[in-house]
């Protein structure tokens, strides 16, 4: 028996708040048990492990080790920036290439880092 990814878990102050903001990213609800206050949030999707939030006392201090990386499905890399970037994330680091390569990285709110990819579509084309 091997094991599957149960979690990906967000350490922050606000876990309702952040998990807001995920909801947003993946377009999928915050479970609808998960009010504010809840030191416990958390978004089960159907095609993927679910994202847990979680309160902790302490802030970010240094990069994490381990981070998401996005793929838009519907749209380009840019677009699916700029929708981020709208909904809250902040850019971190831009590593597009002129050649239309690369990715682009982002701070959710709590200032955890995240990746942007190029679409299929844009890796076959």
């Amino acid at each position: 028996m091997v094991s599957f990814i149960r979690n990906v878990s967000f350490d922050c102050s606000d876990p309702y708040a952040l998990a807001g903001f995920w909801s947003g990213v993946i377009g999928h609800p915050v479970h609808p048990e998960c009010v504010p206050g809840d030191a416990e949030v958390v978004i089960e999707p159907l095609d993927g492990p679910r994202l847990f939030f979680q309160a902790v006392p302490e802030g970010k201090v240094v990069k994490n080790r381990v981070h998401v990386c996005l793929q838009p499905r519907d749209r380009d890399r840019d677009t699916e920036v700029d929708r981020l970037l709208a909904l809250g994330a902040t850019m971190f680091a831009d590593h597009r290439t002129p050649d239309g390569a690369g990715w682009v990285v982002l701070h959710d709110p709590a200032g955890n880092e995240f990746c942007v990819t190029r679409s299929s579509s844009q890796r076959h084309s």
